[in-house]
């Protein structure tokens, strides 16, 4: 994971880096709270002080790593001024954290996302203030004039977040892409150039190029959108 999500600085950090490690090497069912121990160079005794449990470590594990990114965004989306920009900073946040932290992505995206009772915990709330953060930008975006009147945000906030799960699926359990944050221009601007407002009587001029010509085969009428 390189140590870029848990900082390993208490021994409460260096559980949960073992356990997202190993984790992510043999799955949640098949860890054992042994492994765990002797991975972070502690007694069995020890986790159960600062955890009840596997399946509370790893939620806690999900809590702070989203609760990283919901201080990023709270950060920089204040000084980013165009909705649509703030968007694209949300995106490149998500895949550069799946990209960079191969056990958290496998994790989050392979175990958590088929254990209901993680919804029912407290430590859900962090995910719902990232999907939040979204939904606002979103409706900011609207509201200024932005993106289109009769856009659902909640319907685009989906589009977004189910595009970057899929994509970080993929990456891991196949292997392809191989760096998915190639698509963070392909799929923003795929999902923002139907929600933006686009200027009226704008007129396009569109040239029809064939293979085998160096000159335009033809230029066709101006189109009004």
């Amino acid at each position: 994971m390189g140590g870029t999500l848990l900082r390993k600085t208490s021994k409460r950090e260096k559980i949960m880096e073992a356990a997202l490690r190993i984790f992510a090497e043999k799955g949640f069912q098949e860890t054992t709270i042994s492994e765990i121990s002797r991975g972070a160079g502690v007694s069995d005794a020890t986790i159960y002080e600062y955890f009840k449990g596997k399946e509370d470590l790893l939620f806690s594990i999900i809590e702070v790593v989203t609760n990283q990114s919901v201080h990023t965004l709270h950060q920089v989306l204040p000084y980013i001024h165009n909705p649509a920009d703030k968007i694209r900073a949300f995106v490149r946040l998500h895949l550069t954290v799946y990209q960079d932290n191969p056990d958290y992505c496998s994790v989050g995206m392979l175990e958590l996302k088929t254990n209901r009772r993680f919804h029912l915990a407290k430590e859900y709330k962090s995910v719902q203030r990232v999907a939040q953060l979204l939904l606002e930008v979103i409706k900011e975006g609207i509201a200024g004039g932005f993106f289109k009147k009769d856009i659902d945000p909640y319907l685009m906030r989906s589009m977004l977040l189910g595009t970057i799960e899929h994509l970080a699926i993929r990456h891991r359990l196949i292997g392809t892409p191989a760096d998915i944050t190639v698509y963070l221009d392909p799929l923003v601007e795929l999902i923002l150039d139907g929600a933006r407002v686009k200027p009226e009587g704008m007129n396009y001029n569109i040239n029809l190029h064939l293979a085998e010509d160096k000159i335009s085969a033809g230029s066709l009428k101006k189109i009004r959108k």
